[in-house]
């Protein structure tokens, strides 16, 4: 048999989901793409898009590749209110993970969520 005809059920050391490296990954792209940037409730849904699409990018090509990733973005205009976000997922504690980070002005919020779910 040979090298491709192979199935690994469990990604080794270097390859798997490691949190810290996707949240540094999310904070670089919505402070770079959000610092400044006012709320407009006619962008906001291309932004949400551009912003998820250049996550899922960054995260792929930091060498999560045998990884399913599922980017969730929310921006609302900063008033002082409180939002609370949650999910619920099933997977595989030793191999699938996630990663979250916020970003505040004195305009806007932005809640991106990472979910990485390996796949054989």
């Amino acid at each position: 048999m040979g090298e491709s005809d192979t199935y690994h059920i469990r990604p080794n050391h270097q390859q798997k989901f490691r949190p810290a490296v996707v949240k540094e990954c999310i904070r670089e792209i919505v402070r770079e793409r959000l610092s400044g940037v006012q709320y407009n409730p006619e962008e906001v849904p291309e932004l949400t898009r551009s912003l998820a699409d250049s996550v899922k990018d960054k995260v792929k090509n930091s060498g999560f590749d045998k990884y399913k990733l599922v980017v969730q973005v929310v921006i609302g205009e900063q008033r002082g209110q409180g939002v609370k976000m949650s999910s619920r997922c099933f997977w595989d504690a030793d191999t699938d993970s996630y990663a979250e980070d916020v970003f505040m002005n004195d305009s806007l919020f932005c809640v991106v969520a990472v979910f990485g779910s390996y796949y054989y």
